[in-house]
C-alpha cells in the first residue's frame, strides 16, 4: 500500500488488492528492490484501458527507465514505440529487458529536449514521466509532435501529494513542486487541451489535444 497523500489509504488498499497483475512480474520486483520508479499498477490498470480506446498506432514515451512501461504499451496496443532515455546504464537495461521479451521497441539514449528535436510529427499518444521539474519544456515539445486528438498524460504530477499540500512538502523538493504546480496550472489553462488532473497512482495529468478547426 503505497504511503503518499494523495488518496485515502483504504481506498488505495482496496483498489490495490483488486488489480491481479501478472505482467512484467520479475521488472516490477526489480524495480521495487533496487528503487527504480515505474508505474504503478492501478497508473497501468487506468492507461491500458485509455489506450484500448485510443488505440494508438504510433507512441511516445519521455523516460524509460528499465522499459516497464514501453513493454506495456506495446503488449497492448501493438503501436510503433520510441522512448527515450538519458541514463546509459538505464538504456543498456531497457534495450535487454526488450530483447529478454522480444519486444521491439525504439530507444533514444540522450537528452530529452535534444532527441525530441530531432523526431517528426505523428504520435497518436505521448506518455511523459521524466525529469518532473521540465515537464512544461517537454509537454511544448511533445504538442509539435502530436496528431489532432491525439492524448498526453503526465505522472507522478501529484508528488507524493505534495503539490497538493504545503505540509507534506519537503524542503529540498519545493523547486520540484513549485514548477509541477506552475505546469498543471498551464496545461488546464491551454484552450488547445481539454485537460483532466486524475488522483490515481502518484497522480496523472490527461490531456487531449483538440480537433484544429
Amino acid at each position: 500500500m503505497t504511503e503518499d497523500k494523495i488518496n485515502y489509504p483504504h481506498t488505495t488498499s482496496f483498489i490495490e488488492d483488486l488489480i491481479d497483475d501478472l505482467d512484467f512480474v520479475e521488472l516490477r520486483k526489480y524495480a521495487r528492490d533496487n528503487k527504480v520508479p515505474i508505474m504503478r499498477e492501478e497508473t497501468k490498470s487506468f492507461l491500458v484501458s485509455l489506450l484500448s480506446i485510443i488505440r494508438p498506432k504510433k507512441i511516445l514515451e519521455i523516460g524509460t527507465a528499465i522499459g516497464y512501461s514501453s513493454l506495456v504499451f506495446e503488449k497492448y496496443t501493438g503501436a510503433d514505440i520510441i522512448t527515450i532515455e538519458l541514463d546509459k546504464n538505464m538504456a543498456d537495461l531497457a534495450r535487454s529487458n526488450f530483447e529478454k521479451y522480444n519486444k521491439k521497441v525504439t530507444l533514444i539514449n540522450d537528452d530529452a529536449e535534444r532527441a525530441l528535436s530531432k523526431l517528426d510529427q505523428g504520435f497518436d499518444f505521448i506518455f511523459i514521466d521524466a525529469n518532473k521539474a521540465s515537464y512544461k519544456k517537454y509537454f511544448d515539445e511533445a504538442h509539435k509532435l502530436l496528431n489532432n486528438k491525439g492524448v498526453i498524460v503526465c505522472d507522478n504530477i501529484l508528488f507524493r501529494g505534495e503539490v497538493c499540500n504545503d505540509d507534506l512538502i519537503e524542503r529540498r523538493k519545493i523547486t520540484i513542486v513549485k514548477r509541477l504546480r506552475k505546469f498543471l496550472a498551464y496545461i488546464t489553462a491551454r484552450e488547445d487541451y481539454y485537460t483532466s488532473i486524475l488522483p490515481i497512482g502518484d497522480g496523472i495529468s490527461l490531456s487531449v489535444r483538440r480537433e484544429n478547426d
